[in-house]
């Protein structure tokens, strides 16, 4: 990452450049444990708090700012067990979770396909603000036409474990869903 070769380097080494969402929601958090202590085992990794600092009332209001913006009442949950929410909170809750550490990249796998539509725009709006406002480098798989359109500055569609298309900037622009499924008949 950034001009270093971590292919062959451990998993922990390698864990500090990246973070990763994943398309289940329970994949991310750790459902017996607090929405707080989950915020803390996040910022422990970042190396920033030990797990029972949460409860200062200083620590409880940063995750309440930093949880208040998702606006889905989690600022007021904190010592709800997260396996407790719905799959959108848990979600949201793991993304927030996956930039607290400013990673190089951020990895979104499918990150919305077991949520519901509603649910879904939801997190992807709340995705495109945190990718914006942290200027973090992501790479989001899906499988959703629009979402690929839509988000990004890049598409890179593979079929069958090649390239089939890789655009950016106007060309991106240009492309409807239409001519993205027209590339997948043979």
């Amino acid at each position: 990452m950034a001009g270093h070769r971590i292919t062959r380097k451990p998993i922990a080494y390698r864990s500090r450049w990246l973070s990763r969402v994943f398309q289940d929601p329970k994949m991310g958090t750790a459902g017996e444990l607090s929405v707080a202590e989950n915020l803390t085992l996040a910022a422990k990794h970042t190396g920033s708090m030990s797990l029972h600092r949460y409860r200062h009332r200083g620590q409880t209001e940063a995750y309440q700012e930093l949880l208040r913006p998702l606006d889905m009442g989690l600022e007021n949950r904190l010592t709800t067990q997260v396996k407790y929410l719905s799959g959108g909170q848990r979600q949201a809750l793991s993304l927030l979770m996956a930039t607290l550490s400013q990673p190089q990249l951020l990895l979104l796998d499918e990150h919305t396909a077991a949520l519901d539509p509603q649910t879904s725009r939801k997190v992807m709006d709340l995705t495109q603000t945190i990718v914006a406002e942290n200027q973090l480098t992501t790479m989001m798989i899906t499988h959703k036409m629009s979402d690929a359109l839509t988000y990004g500055n890049r598409l890179v569609m593979v079929q069958d474990g090649q390239i089939k298309l890789d655009v950016r900037g106007e060309e991106k622009q240009n492309l409807r869903q239409e001519d993205l499924l027209s590339m997948f008949v043979e």
